[in-house]
Order: C-alpha cells, then structure tokens, then sequence
C-alpha cells in the first residue's frame, strides 16, 4: 500500500498526461468518426479513391480511442500504457509521410489532401512527443 502511494505520489506530469490522453482521445474520435461516417466524401476531396479503407481506418481509430479513455480513468497512468500510445502514434506519422511521398504511385491526392494528411500528421506527432516525454521522465517506476 505505502509502495503504491509512492509511485502515485513521485510520478511527474500525472495531471497533464491526462489532459494530453483527453485531447488526444477526443480529436482521433473525433477523426475517426469522420472516417466513418463521411469516408467517400473524405476520399473525394483528398483524392484517397479508397473509401473502405477510411472507414477500416476509422474503425481502428475508435477502438484506439476507448483504449485512450479507458487509460485516462486509471487512478494511476502507467507510463508503458503512454509508451504504447506514443509508439502508435509514430507510426501514424511515419504513415502519413509514407502516404504523402507515395503520392501518385496508386492515387494522386489533391492539395487539400495532402494538407489535411500533414496537419493531421503535425498534431498527432505532438501528442507522440508529449507522451513520450512522459514514459522518458516516469520510465524508472516500478509499475511502469
């Protein structure tokens, strides 16, 4: 018990984790609803002709997002459970350079596209710092 209430008590950044998960969870449902719900719209005005494939898309990141949450209720955020969460996000952005380099080999994606990929990109490699950094700082903890 004593040992539990040191962990909780020496981890850094416990509060604005959570406000990092919060924000991340609700933009990538947010996204992921999106994909969803408006796939051949999205596929239509970023020139990505596969609309199924958003809506996969989609779907992977709703399940992401309750896993987020379901971390955010934790009364103790373990550092590898935002380990995981920033590795996913890193391959979302390595994804998304692939994406825009790979331009024209199989679709040819419009400006808009390649805009909307390269923000979306920015703003998920900043939750993937901020995660990271947080794993970094608390990665010597027993429970992490």
């Amino acid at each position: 018990m004593n040992r539990k209430l040191h962990a909780e008590e020496s981890v850094k950044d416990g509060r604005m984790i959570r406000y990092i998960l919060l924000a991340n969870g609700f933009s990538t449902g947010a996204f992921g609803l999106i994909l969803i719900f408006f796939s051949h719209f999205v596929a239509t005005l970023t020139g990505l002709d596969h609309s199924s494939a958003l809506v996969e898309v989609g779907i992977f990141l709703v399940v992401f997002v309750a896993f987020v949450f379901w971390t955010v209720k934790l009364k103790f955020i373990p550092p590898r459970y935002v380990l995981i969460y920033s590795v996913v996000d890193f391959l979302w952005v390595i994804g998304s350079v692939y994406l825009i380099a790979s331009d024209g080999t199989s679709f040819i994606m419009t400006y808009l596209g390649i805009w909307a990929v390269s923000l979306v990109a920015l703003v998920v490699g900043v939750f993937a710092i901020f995660e990271f950094k947080y794993w970094w700082v608390n990665r010597s903890l027993k429970r992490a």
